[in-house]
Order: C-alpha cells, then sequence, then structure tokens
C-alpha cells in the first residue's frame, strides 16, 4: 500500500501491464536481456561515454557527464533511443530492436561504464600517478619526502615522458606509451580486483536491500519509466512521453539553463541566478543556497522523513558550526579527505555516524547473508542473482587478500593495508545504502580512512613509504561522488525487475568496465600529451595531484597531537547514529531518519542541495495534505521531467559549446 511516503505507481498503467501485450521481439529464455545485440549496443554506447566524457571535462570544462550516481550521459542517450529509435522502429512496423530487458542490459553497461571515465577514476588518475615527480621542488622537498617512495608499479619514471604529459609534446611526436606501461598494467589489475571485490558485496546484499527490505532505488524510477512500453507494439511511446505534465517539468530547465548558457555568446543574456547566499543572525552565519532542478525532481520522489532528516540536521550542523566557532572549541585543521563542507568537528561526527550506520546495515542483514553462507556450502545458486553464492563470497574472499597483497607488494605496511582495504568497504556500502534508499545523486562520504590512519598513527609510526602510498591510495578512494558501489546496487535493482536473471550479466558488466577504462585511457593520454595537462581543466592537472602531497607534506611537517580529541568527537557522532536508529526502529512516529545525518553538512549538500531538498519535501508534504496520493501520481511526472529535461539540456550544451569553442558552461553538477 502506498502511504505517500515512497512513488506510487503512475495514475494510469502503462500497457506492459495488460496481460495480452505482445513483445516486438522473442529471446531466448536462457540469457533474458543479456543478448549480443544488447551487450553490442551497450559497449558502443560506453566506447563512446569513454571518448566523450573526458573530452566534456577537461576541455570543454562543461557539465561532468557522468559524476554521480545517475550519469547525465547515460540518461540522454535512453531519452533518444527510447523517444526517437524505439517509436521509429514500431512506426515503420519492425520487429526487430529490443526488448525492455534488453535495453536494462544496455543501461546498466552505461552505468557502470561511466564510473571509471572521467571523476570517477581516469580523470585525476593519470595526474595523481604523475604528479609528485612534477611538481616537486626544492621548496616542497617532495623529492626527498616521497618520490623515491613511490613504487615503479605506482607511477612512471621516465621524467621526460611525466614533463611532456603535463606540457605536451613537440609536433610530430608520438605519445610514450611504453613510460607508462607497467604502471597502466598495476593500476588496472588492482581496480579491476576492487570493482570485482565491489560486484561481489552488491550480489550479497541485494536480496536483503530489494527484496527483505524493499528500498525504493529512487535513482532507477525515471529510466524504468522511459523503459516502459518499450516492447509493445500498440503503444508507440512510453506514458511517461505521452504526458503534458512531464513535458511542462522538462521545459522549465531547458529554457532557464540554455537561457544562462548563452550568456557565454552575448552580453545581452543576462544570467538568471539560481544560488546565493542568506546571511543570518547579523552576519554569524550564511545559509548558501540554490536551485537545483534534478535534486528537486529526485527529492521529489525520497521519502518524506529521509527529506525532512536531510535538510533539517543541514540547519543543525550550521547552528553547531556556529556555536563551537563562538566557543572555539576546535580539533586542528581538515582533512584532504573531508568533503569541503564543513569543520572536522562535524565531518568527525558525520564520519561516526556513518560507521554506525554501516555496521547497523551489515547486523540487519546477518540473517540473509546466514543463508548465502548455508547455499554456498550446499552449492545452491539461487534463480534471482546474476551470480552464484559460492563465487560471489570466494570471490569476495579472494578479492580482499589479493588488494591487501597488491598493496603491501608497493609499499603499505601489511596492517595498514587492510585497514585502508576494510576502512573502504565501510565507507562504499553506509554511502550506498544512503544513494539506494535516499535518491542523491552526489552523495559523499564525510571523511575517508586516510585521514583517520594518517591522524591516528602519525608521522613516525607510519614513515613516509606508508603516506606516499597513502598519498597515492587517493586514485581509488578519494572523491566518493561517484563510485562503482553505487552502480552495482542500482544494476542489480534494475536487472531484478527483468524476468529472468542471467548469469552472463557479470561479463556485460565487465565488459563495460573494461571499455570505459580503456577508452577513457587513451582519450585522456592523447589529450594531455598534444595540448599538455596544465592547459586542460585546471583541478585534474593542477589541484588532483598537488593535494595529496601537499597534505602528507603538511602533516609531517606539523604533526598533529589531538588525535583523541577528534575520536571523541567521532564517537559522539556514532553515539547519535545508534541513537537515531534505536528511536527509528523503536518508535513508528519518529520523524528524523538516520539517513540524514552522515551527509547533511557534506559539500554536496551545502552547496548544491539541501535547499532543492528542503523544497521538494515542502511541496510533497503540502500536495499529499491537500491532494493525497492522487494528485502526488499526477505531478510525478512533472518532476521527473525537471530531471530529464536538465539532464539532456546539459548534455546538449557541451557539445555546442565543444563546437563553438565556448569554456566553463557547467549546467549540472552533482
Amino acid at each position: 500500500m502506498n502511504n505517500g511516503n515512497h512513488p506510487g505507481a503512475h495514475a494510469n498503467p502503462p500497457p506492459t501491464q495488460q496481460a495480452n501485450a505482445e513483445p516486438l521481439v522473442s529471446r531466448p529464455a536462457s540469457t533474458a536481456g543479456v543478448t549480443w545485440r544488447a551487450v553490442l549496443l551497450g559497449a558502443v554506447f560506453v566506447f563512446a561515454i569513454s571518448l566523450l566524457s573526458p573530452w566534456a571535462v577537461l576541455m570543454v570544462q562543461g557539465s561532468q557527464l557522468t559524476s554521480n550516481a545517475i550519469p547525465l550521459i547515460a540518461v540522454a542517450l535512453l531519452f533518444v533511443v527510447t523517444l526517437i529509435l524505439i517509436p521509429a522502429v514500431k512506426a515503420i512496423g519492425q520487429r526487430i530492436f529490443m526488448s525492455r530487458e534488453e535495453l536494462i542490459t544496455v543501461y546498466v553497461m552505461m552505468l557502470v561504464g561511466s564510473v571509471v571515465v572521467t571523476t570517477g577514476f581516469t580523470g585525476s588518475f593519470l595526474s595523481v600517478i604523475s604528479g609528485a615527480q612534477y611538481y616537486a621542488s626544492p621548496e616542497n622537498e617532495w623529492a626527498d619526502l616521497f618520490v623515491p617512495y613511490i613504487h615503479e608499479w605506482l607511477g612512471p619514471t621516465d621524467s621526460d615522458a611525466i614533463r611532456l604529459f603535463y606540457e605536451g609534446l613537440p609536433t610530430g611526436a608520438a605519445v610514450p606509451w611504453a613510460a607508462w606501461a607497467t604502471p597502466l598494467a598495476a593500476w588496472i589489475s588492482f581496480m579491476l580486483v576492487f570493482y570485482f571485490v565491489t560486484l561481489c558485496v552488491g550480489v550479497l546484499l541485494r536480496g536483503q536491500w530489494v527484496e527483505n527490505e524493499r528500498l525504493i532505488f529512487p535513482l532507477t524510477r525515471l529510466p524504468l519509466e522511459m523503459l516502459e512500453d518499450a516492447d509493445q507494439r500498440e503503444t508507440l511511446l512510453s506514458w511517461l512521453y505521452r504526458s503534458r505534465v512531464m513535458w511542462l517539468g522538462f521545459a522549465i530547465p531547458v529554457l532557464i539553463q540554455s537561457w544562462n548558457s548563452l550568456r557565454f555568446y552575448h552580453d545581452v543574456f543576462q544570467p538568471i541566478d539560481l544560488h546565493g547566499s542568506v546571511v543570518l543572525l547579523q552576519g554569524m552565519l550564511s545559509l548558501p543556497f540554490r536551485l537545483n532542478f534534478p535534486i528537486l525532481g529526485l527529492a521529489y520522489l525520497m521519502s518524506l522523513n529521509v527529506a525532512f532528516s536531510v535538510w533539517f540536521f543541514f540547519l543543525v550542523g550550521m547552528i553547531q558550526q556556529l556555536v563551537l566557532a563562538r566557543l572555539g572549541v576546535q580539533v586542528g585543521s581538515g582533512d584532504i579527505w573531508n568533503s569541503g563542507g564543513a569543520p572536522p568537528t562535524l565531518m568527525h561526527q558525520q564520519a561516526g555516524g556513518l560507521f554506525v550506520l554501516t555496521i547497523f546495515v551489515l547486523w540487519t542483514a546477518r540473517g540473509h547473508l546466514k543463508r548465502l553462507w548455508k547455499q554456498a556450502a550446499r552449492g545452491d545458486s539461487p534463480s534471482n542473482e546474476i551470480m552464484g553464492p559460492r563465487l560471489a563470497i570466494g570471490g569476495l574472499g579472494l578479492g580482499l587478500i589479493l588488494m591487501v597483497a597488491w598493496l603491501t607488494y608497493t609499499g603499505m605496511s601489511l596492517h595498514i593495508s587492510i585497514l585502508l582495504v576494510l576502512g573502504a568497504l565501510i565507507v562504499y556500502i553506509g554511502l550506498s545504502r544512503i544513494v539506494c534508499e535516499a535518491g542523491l545523486p552526489g552523495a559523499q562520504t564525510p571523511m575517508v580512512p586516510q585521514a583517520f590512519i594518517t591522524r591516528g598513527f602519525g608521522v613516525e609510526m607510519l614513515g613516509l613509504r606508508n603516506m606516499t602510498a597513502l598519498g597515492l591510495s587517493t586514485v581509488w578512494i578519494g572523491e566518493t561522488a561517484a563510485n562503482m558501489m553505487n552502480a552495482v546496487m542500482h544494476s542489480l535493482k534494475l536487472t531484478s525487475t527483468q524476468e529472468r536473471i542471467s548469469r552472463l550479466m557479470p561479463l556485460a558488466i565487465f565488459l563495460a568496465i573494461g571499455i570505459g577504462l580503456a577508452g577513457s585511457i587513451w582519450v585522456t593520454m592523447r589529450m594531455a600529451y598534444e595540448f599538455g595537462g596544465i592547459n586542460l581543466h585546471s583541478w585534474y592537472y593542477d589541484g588532483a595531484p598537488r593535494w595529496p602531497f601537499n597534505y602528507m607534506a603538511t602533516v609531517v611537517n606539523m604533526p598533529d597531537t589531538n588525535f583523541g580529541e577528534r575520536m571523541g568527537f567521532t564517537a559522539w557522532g556514532g553515539a547519535v547514529m545508534a541513537l537515531l536508529l534505536f528511536l527509528r526502529q523503536r518508535f513508528i512516529w519518529w520523524p528524523l531518519h538516520p539517513l540524514g545525518f552522515p551527509i547533511a553538512n557534506t559539500y554536496t549538500i551545502v552547496s548544491y542541495g539541501w535547499f532543492s531538498i528542503f523544497l521538494a519535501w515542502l511541496f510533497k508534504a503540502t500536495i499529499l495534505r491537500y491532494g493525497g496520493v492522487h494528485l502526488y501520481r499526477v505531478l510525478l511526472p512533472f518532476f521527473l521531467g525537471l530531471v530529464l529535461g536538465e539532464f539532456c539540456t546539459a548534455v546538449a550544451w557541451v557539445f555546442i559549446d565543444g563546437y563553438t569553442g565556448v569554456q566553463g558552461n557547467m549546467i549540472f553538477n552533482f
């Protein structure tokens, strides 16, 4: 029963629910949606994404097409397929296009393939593993502190190849691929193992989250609605595209963002400001706000208590920040891996909350995990999983061992490697749970394990070799706005809607990952050597390679002795989360959802999300109170249109700006 706290079905059920609906195509039962043509189309799309996303971010410096858990370009490509290609095939009476389940496979491949390009991995990967060597100078002393401890697997050793990567090749010179061969092979091997571990974790948690707890996965709602009626001969367009309300929502971001984009072409187009700040308490408190159309649309799908909790804890955090500043309470400088939305006191609190949330999530799944363990022992293989429990459990164990062994071999101490890998799992599981339940596309973790390890052990116990390796680990656990765990969990949710689950899906997923890695690394290297990395996006070739080692050098030169105070705030945050979880489980009327606490003052919420989440909560609460569930369903296409309209506009203007040579027009971020 829909109580209004989660998105209900649309008012007019699509024809796909009719018993006599005839599919356009037939497919082998053994492969379900994973057919050769679905995999081929998915591979083509992923390859296109792997080339376009680095170009859009590094060259055009426009909207980040693959920066979040629902990639803009994947949605835009699905939009073209479902609005133009499928209706065209139906209109001419052909029966050669793909079924809905095959299109889900295509979208899943785009989803996981998008994670590894630009902001997900390759954007900062090549610069981070070479930045210490290039930016080393007598002033920063990196040549003595870090460069000698960079294992030959971890970065190129040819100084000329590194210099030309940042400054550009002479005319007619070739890209020195040989200088990068060893680090590329080593890092790609590690990342593939890490992604397989993530897939295994996802398979082990899918049944608990999808079937037992029935999380709503708001980020899957838009693509699923776009795919409705895809394989029904009688209907050219999905119900979503037939909705005038959707097109009204679609038009708003198209018109406003296009007007704002035109300011890059002529001064007559004065921008419509969608962001600013409000100064309160006689200048002591400033509240930033941004009208973010996709966040507004997606937050409409949130449970009311989740949306309320996010903006409520944001305000509480801002007030707490003011009070602590007035009292002079601080725990030292921030860590580079902190999300940039709040001071270290709040970040440690939220990190403690995220840790307790992850432990709670795993504890509540213990019954499900125990059943999977027994099935693995018996050799059972449930038909509702893309991977058998024996392979998932064995793959998880072996993958973790390989990751620890790789990290240890390349410079980390064994105990540091174990702590880093376990900490990474905690962060990714906790963050993924928040994204899957709340539907925030750009949620970030407040802190990552490197910060705790660096501060906790200190310089003397860690040594420069461990600190260098921890700095380089930014490659795979640094910016967590987009990560593979989110893509895997949403992919598994999408495959759960297919009639049959195919055991070929992991092969399709890793084909997409391989293509994404190969294409994005190739085009990124080509652009860097052709134009010079320092002439491309400044963050990826100046900020990203500097920040880990600037931070490590600061820790070396000014050791922090207040780790106990930091852990005090972490413990306090964990206690608050435990209390919130208890109240949530004990009292059905309790209004605060624990998911809001760990992320409320992270950068993406403070700068991009909280105000739009507040508006969505206000709209939804008012609609349900005075119009009921029926009005909520009637207006649902409008909010989906806000998301779809801005995503398509952002992608379109990347191509327009790229063609005309305009840089810096970022319509959507996070």
